[in-house]
């Protein structure tokens, strides 16, 4: 799950119109419009060329229309697009009426999206065909909470319907291996349908068999199975990718070990679908308080997370929708990103919500909430930081939500019946990376989150991820994602293997690059995520005077203060979290060559790597 990083598809996001409530809607469906997918060619002071990609149309624009242009990105009204821009743009203060003939113009002469263009090509009644099924659960040195899940899995799992149950062990201790394998024979006993059990002899016996199936590819079958490639390493991405390689052709439900198999209805529910990929929360005082307030969903997980995996997205939406999507739905979205969904494509991933511990890698996860959430947090009656330091709340969607980039949540939904990329096999991060490359691999494609959630609880010790830790990011993996994300050809028409093939690559031409420029590469990317989170921060605490809370206040200042100087500071791979003592730069600068080398031979293997997979699996 990802704190830090999100994907932009306009130059400047548009603020709610002042003011704007139920009288923008009067009418049953409004017109809504906004500026989006043109191309903008700068000349000189006096001219802009505007390009429409959706119709070739061009036209010349004073450079400060189209400054203005750029922040209506967001479908609204003409109305309250006007009403927006004079009450926020110092230079058109009193001139409503020429902006909004202005507006007029431009939408006459098809420079503006209208939302009918969407709801046009999200409009389908055709449903796909639907891969089979199977479950996977992921685990390490947890035999606890396996059990726990074990049970839960019994009790309120319909798991019956599925191809195959697995639990991929990569536990380090051999007495955690044997308990695994002995929880999953009892497991056995008494369930309708057997459970596999996958550990380190069912794991080299894949490894072995992918290398003499395709010994030119050992190099990559190592990088992302080997265990002794990783020694030391945390490994979260490669039980991912064992799941994945067990999975080819199927829709896969993967779940981690420190959750309970049930639904949970969200404290917070909103009717219709949601295109703003917004997350809310709330919080309670204990774990007692949390469980007592949770209230079943009408599905176990499994079997929700699988209504709508791998489903054409125009049929789910209207499905969810009850029919067509309506304008009220699109209102204040973001039309670049609406612009490239597609009816006919797949819905490979989905996710939920999270009851208990939120998940995060990083405790200051407050700070990307929304207003209704964060006036919650501040009046939790338990104080705000042991709101978000005792990990017990609701985080999720309070209705089912499109979001264009996935993120981990404890249950996932994966179709792995398209081509899917592997995950990184170590460090934190991999969830962020594969969802970066799937964004890449499938431009028009979204990502659906659930409107229940699951009982997140884990049994470790989680109490040292608290408010004192620095607030602006170190980097790691994540800056490899920004970087895939920033470069991604949206109106490349090739297919996803062969995007996949043109990852493998830029991860050669990065290797290649010299120490000097890596290190660069390594600070602006650094710098980009810093500065995206200063523009975040600094709204949330400019926002923050109309709260009454001086905890929050002054949280927020001190992220801004922080974050600020962080970007002032040169920064150094050295400074990574975990980092042995006496690590240097051209030792970390040799190691991520090696790293981008594997990955890259990892990436061009994997096509060829599963089909081998699927054939030992399916002899």
């Amino acid at each position: 799950m990802t704190d830090e990083l999100s994907i932009s598809y306009s130059h400047v996001s548009s603020p709610a119109a002042p003011g704007l409530g139920a009288s923008a809607f009067a009418s049953p469906e409004p017109e809504l419009v906004a500026f989006a997918d043109c191309e903008i060619i700068p000349l000189d002071s006096q001219r802009t060329l505007v390009i429409n990609r959706l119709n070739g149309k061009q036209q010349f624009f004073a450079p400060g229309v189209v400054d203005a242009l750029m922040t209506c990105t967001h479908f609204d009204t003409i109305e309250n697009h006007t009403r927006r821009l004079c009450g926020t743009r110092g230079e058109l203060r009193g001139q409503e009426q020429a902006v909004a003939t202005t507006l007029g113009n431009l939408r006459s002469n098809d420079f503006l999206l209208l939302h009918n263009d969407i709801q046009t090509r999200l409009t389908t009644t055709d449903s796909a065909e639907l891969a089979p099924s199977c479950v996977f659960i992921i685990t390490c040195d947890r035999p606890t909470a396996v059990e726990r899940l074990l049970e839960s899995l019994l009790h309120n799992g319909n798991m019956c319907r599925h191809r195959r149950l697995t639990l991929i062990d990569d536990s380090r201790e051999l007495d955690n291996q044997a308990a695994n394998r002995d929880l999953v024979t009892q497991f056995n006993l008494r369930s309708a349908t057997n459970m596999d059990y996958f550990g380190p002899t069912e794991q080299q016996q894949l490894l072995d068999g992918l290398i003499t199936a395709l010994p030119e590819a050992e190099a990559g079958i190592r990088f992302l199975l080997d265990r002794e490639q990783w020694t030391g390493k945390k490994t979260y991405g490669r039980s991912r990718t064992l799941a994945l390689l067990l999975s080819v052709d199927h829709r896969s439900v993967v779940m981690d070990d420190d959750v309970i198999c049930q639904a949970l209805k969200a404290p917070i529910e909103e009717p219709g679908i949601s295109f703003t990929g917004l997350r809310k929360a709330d919080f309670y005082p204990d774990r007692e308080t949390l469980m007592a307030h949770g209230v079943p969903a009408e599905t176990d997980p499994v079997t929700g997370h699988l209504k709508y995996l791998g489903q054409n997205l125009g049929y789910a939406l209207q499905d969810i929708a009850g029919g067509p999507v309506s304008a009220t739905l699109l209102h204040n979205t973001n039309a670049a990103m609406l612009n490239e969904l597609r009816a006919d494509t797949p819905i490979l991933i989905t996710q939920c919500g999270s009851w208990g511990d939120p998940g995060t890698g990083s405790p200051h996860w407050a700070l990307s909430l929304d207003e209704s959430s964060i006036e919650r947090l501040v009046n939790a009656p338990h104080g705000m930081a042991r709101a978000l330091e005792n990990r017990c709340s609701w985080v999720g969607c309070p209705r089912p939500t499109l979001h264009k980039m996935a993120f981990m949540s404890q249950i996932t939904g994966i179709d792995n019946s398209h081509l899917l990329p592997p995950y990184f096999p170590a460090f934190r991060g991999e969830d962020l990376l594969f969802a970066s490359m799937v964004e890449a691999m499938y431009h028009h494609g979204a990502v659906l989150e659930y409107d229940w959630c699951i009982p997140h609880l884990p049994l470790d010790d989680r109490s040292d991820h608290g408010l004192r830790e620095p607030i602006a990011g170190e980097g790691g993996i994540a800056l490899f994602s920004r970087y895939l994300l920033e470069n991604i050809d949206y109106k490349d028409a090739s297919n996803p293997e062969q995007r996949l093939m043109i990852l493998a690559d830029d991860a050669r031409r990065l290797a290649a690059r010299s120490d000097h420029d890596l290190i660069l590469d390594y600070r602006r990317e650094q710098a980009k995520g810093q500065a995206q989170l200063l523009f975040n921060v600094t709204q949330k605490s400019q926002a923050a005077k109309e709260l009454p809370s001086a905890n929050w206040q002054a949280y927020t200042a001190r992220a801004v203060e922080e974050v600020e100087s962080s970007i002032a500071e040169v920064h150094s791979p050295v400074n990574l979290k975990g980092l042995p003592p006496g690590a240097t730069e051209e030792g970390l600068i040799a190691e991520f060559r090696a790293y981008a080398n594997g990955w890259a031979a990892a990436l061009q293997a994997w096509p060829a790597m599963r089909s081998a997979a699927a054939k030992a699996m399916n002899p």
